[in-house]
């Protein structure tokens, strides 16, 4: 039986997946979890074949909630459920390793066979995904590597370098070196164009 773990964010999809999960006999939802610490602290001391994560959660954004996942553990398989169907969003998380992506917009009969499909170590998106070749401009901040990711987020928000540091357990230089190559790969020159760049791509909740 596969074993899942459930990082939600609204308790209106919550109840929606889980009661998805548990219908389907063949797979045990052996955590439900609002918030991406406890989720990482789950994960070190159990192993999943899947985490379903619902970035609708209120209180952080949803991609950097996932490189927070992906940055602790690479390999894991995560199934995203976004509220939007938009390339740009799913571009996101697929090119960091993203193996499957549904957006609100699925059928219910979706959910279950991504799951499956990503426990089998397949992948599994929505149809959005073939338009990804298509985008003419790829978005600034899809330059950047997860770590850089991790900084981006807390810098918009304000934080300082040795606020960042501490809270992903790196040193304050190193911090310093992120944020450089950041602004650099996004041809940015201080944090208020950062910040203006994250509101405008509505990458701040």
């Amino acid at each position: 039986m596969k074993k899942i773990l459930l990082l939600y964010g609204h308790e209106l999809s919550h109840n929606a997946l889980k009661a998805l999960i548990d219908a389907d006999g063949t797979m045990h939802l052996a955590e439900e979890v609002s918030d991406v610490g406890e989720a990482i602290e789950k994960i070190r001391t159990q192993q999943f074949d899947v985490v379903v994560l619902d970035v609708s959660a209120p209180n952080k954004n949803g991609l950097e909630t996932f490189c927070d996942l992906k940055q602790a553990y690479p390999n894991l398989a995560i199934l995203i459920i976004n509220g939007s169907d938009q390339v740009d969003r799913m571009a996101n998380f697929t090119r960091l390793g993203c193996r499957g992506y549904l957006s609100y917009t699925a059928t219910s009969a979706q959910v279950v066979p991504a799951i499956k499909a990503l426990a089998r170590g397949q992948t599994y998106y929505a149809s959005t995904h073939e338009k990804l070749d298509e985008r003419d401009h790829p978005l600034l901040h899809e330059r950047l590597s997860i770590r850089e990711l991790q900084v981006f987020f807390k810098l918009i928000k304000g934080q300082a370098v040795n606020s960042v540091a501490e809270e992903l357990s790196i040193a304050p230089g190193s911090v310093s070196v992120f944020r450089s190559k950041i602004l650099k790969k996004m041809n940015m020159h201080n944090n208020a164009s950062l910040i203006h760049y994250a509101l405008d791509h509505h990458l701040i909740n």
